[in-house]
């Protein structure tokens, strides 16, 4: 238990000192479109997927639009997402596929491999 409690002070001394991650709201990147590439449909994506989790989850993956409809039924199915359905569904894999396209070896979406 000591080494542990040691081990999660060095870690927020080290994340801390250096300024890696910062809880200060104006360093932080506004929770706002234009955070997300241009693009046709670029607000309608964005407030569909920040009613649920922030910009900076959807930013960090890179997926076919194959996966993409993977991951939006896997949140409908898993954690309660409204679907999207007709053109809604259409205009936002169209959207994420274009502006977070797969980017080589990226990890794997948080939403496909988790069990319920």
């Amino acid at each position: 238990m000591k080494r542990f409690a040691m081990m999660a002070l060095a870690l927020l001394l080290l994340v801390g000192g250096t300024g890696g991650f910062s809880a200060r709201a104006e360093d932080r990147e506004p929770e706002e479109p234009t955070v997300f590439p241009d693009g046709k449909h670029r607000d309608d994506v964005f407030y569909y997927c920040t009613a649920c989790h922030g910009s900076a989850l959807v930013k960090a993956q890179g997926h076919s639009r194959q996966r993409w409809a993977e991951v939006l039924d896997i949140m409908v199915q898993r954690h309660n997402m409204p679907p999207l359905e007709g053109d809604a569904l259409t205009e936002t894999l169209d959207y994420l596929a274009a502006a977070f396209p797969p980017r080589g070896r990226s990890a794997p979406s948080p939403f496909l491999n988790r069990q319920r």
